[in-house]
């Protein structure tokens, strides 16, 4: 499926289809290989744990379930946003993940190069 997701770990994004469509969270995990992400109070599954000694009690337990990646979008620090993301190469060999609506940097990729 798709190797790459635009959006990485702690990334603040919004979701754009499905039942918890409009909610917005934080990335907790993401998964390259089947391209989904973990949302944190989004799609919540529960699920029923049997007891395992003293530590772990039996119970109902509610957690985030993950949800394809397509359907989240990047929320941009600065304006505020959701917004699709693209990339800058600066002039010293530096790439930043770059906010479509008003250009600003989200965050650095990869540092230049040193010589």
């Amino acid at each position: 499926m798709a190797s790459k997701i635009h959006v990485k770990k702690d990334d603040k994004v919004v979701v754009i289809s499905g039942k918890d469509a409009g909610s917005q969270g934080q990335v907790l995990k993401t998964e390259p290989k089947s391209g989904r992400v973990v949302v944190s109070g989004v799609n919540m599954i529960k699920k029923h744990q049997k007891a395992m000694g003293q530590n772990k009690p039996a119970g109902i337990i509610e957690k985030e379930g993950s949800i394809d990646a397509s359907n989240v979008m990047l929320v941009c620090p600065k304006c505020g946003k959701a917004t699709r993301v693209g990339k800058r190469v600066a002039e010293d060999g530096a790439k930043y993940r770059v906010c479509k609506k008003c250009g600003a940097d989200i965050d650095q990729i990869k540092k230049a190069k040193e010589e």
